[in-house]
C-alpha cells in the first residue's frame, strides 16, 4: 500500500516536471521576431496550446492506473504555472502583454482533459476549435490585445458623446492653431516625443502615409511633437521649434505640429503612451486613438465610403 502510494507520488511530481519543462522550451519565443515580423509569442501560443492538450491526454492515458485524472489534470496544470502564476500575481501590469499566451496554454490542458474519454471525432473537434482561436491570435487577435493594452481599444475606435476638447499647437514658427481651424477635414495627428526610440521607427510609415494623402483635400497629416520643458540628458529645453527640426534632419518633409508633453488635453485624449495616432473627423470629434497600421486603414474606410 505505502509502495503504492509513493509511486503515485512519484508519478503525479514527474508528470508536474514535464509539464514546466514544455512550459521553459517554448518560453523563449516569446522574446523572439519572426522571419515576417509576427512577434515570437504568438508561435509560442500555438505550441504550447498544441504540446499541451497532447501532452495531456498523453498522462491521462498513460498514468491512469496509478493517478487519478484530476491529480493528472492538476498536476499538468501546476506545471504550466508554477512560475507564471507567482509572477502574474506580483506584477500583473507587467505581465499583460503574455496573458492570452499564458491563457491559450491552459485552454489546451483544459480541453485535453475535457475531451479524454471522448471519441476520436470529438477529440479532433475539440482540439481544431481550440487550435483555430491560437490561429486568431496569431494573425490578429495578439496584434488586437496589445492595441487594448496601449490604447483602450481593440481596433482604435473611439465611440464617445462628442467631448470638447480644448486642443491647440503650435506651428515650427510658433504661430497657434486650434483643433478647430481643421474643421471641415479629417485630421490625423501622430503624437511622439524626443527620447522614445518606437517613434523614431515609425515616422517612415508616416512619410508614407503623409506622401499618399498631401494631395487629398480632405485629409490633413500632421506629426505633433509633444516636447519637454525639462529634458532628461542635460539638454536645452525643448521648444514648439524643436521637432520640425528634429524631422527636418531625418530627412522626413510632413508637417509638425507641437504642445507641451505635460498638457492636460493629452491624457484628456487618451495619449499615455507613443507613439499614439489620433484621427478627429470633420466635426472635430475624436474618432480614433491607436496604431499608425489602425490609422491608416480607416482613412482607407473613411474615404472609400465617400467615394473619394
Amino acid at each position: 500500500m505505502k509502495n503504492y502510494k509513493m509511486i503515485s507520488i512519484t508519478r503525479f511530481f514527474f508528470v508536474v516536471l514535464l509539464s514546466v519543462l514544455i512550459g521553459l522550451l517554448i518560453t523563449p519565443l516569446r522574446g523572439v521576431m519572426l522571419y515576417d515580423k509576427t512577434p515570437g509569442v504568438n508561435l509560442c501560443s500555438l505550441l504550447g496550446f498544441t504540446f499541451y492538450f497532447l501532452f495531456t491526454l498523453f498522462c491521462l492515458k498513460k498514468y491512469q492506473v496509478c493517478l487519478s485524472s484530476t491529480s493528472i489534470f492538476i498536476a499538468v496544470l501546476l506545471g504550466a504555472s508554477i512560475f507564471q502564476l507567482p509572477l502574474r500575481i506580483i506584477n500583473f501590469e507587467g505581465t499583460l502583454i503574455s496573458l492570452p499566451d499564458y491563457i491559450l496554454h491552459l485552454l489546451g490542458i483544459v480541453l485535453g482533459y475535457f475531451s479524454y474519454k471522448q471519441s476520436l471525432t470529438i477529440k479532433c473537434c475539440v482540439f481544431s476549435i481550440g487550435f483555430g482561436l491560437c490561429v486568431f491570435m496569431y494573425f490578429k487577435g495578439y496584434n488586437m490585445w496589445l492595441h487594448k493594452i496601449n490604447f483602450n481599444t481593440f481596433t482604435g475606435i473611439v465611440e464617445e458623446n462628442s467631448p470638447e476638447y480644448n486642443l491647440t499647437f503650435q506651428t515650427n514658427t510658433g504661430d497657434t492653431l486650434s483643433l478647430s481651424d481643421f474643421k471641415g477635414k479629417y485630421l490625423l495627428l501622430d503624437c511622439w516625443y524626443t527620447y522614445c526610440g518606437v517613434c523614431y521607427k515609425e515616422m517612415p510609415k508616416m512619410q508614407q502615409l503623409y506622401g499618399n494623402y498631401k494631395q487629398n483635400p480632405e485629409v490633413a497629416i500632421y506629426a505633433m511633437h509633444c516636447f519637454m520643458k525639462e529634458t532628461r540628458r542635460n539638454d536645452l529645453p525643448e521648444n514648439y521649434a524643436t521637432g520640425s527640426k528634429i524631422l527636418e534632419k531625418k530627412d522626413f518633409n510632413y508637417p509638425c505640429l507641437s504642445i507641451d508633453k505635460d498638457d492636460p488635453v493629452l491624457k484628456k485624449l487618451g495619449v499615455y503612451v507613443y507613439p499614439t495616432v489620433l484621427i478627429f473627423d470633420k466635426q472635430n470629434n475624436l474618432i480614433f486613438r491607436g496604431s499608425i497600421e489602425n490609422a491608416e486603414n480607416l482613412i482607407k474606410k473613411l474615404l472609400k465610403e465617400r467615394g473619394k
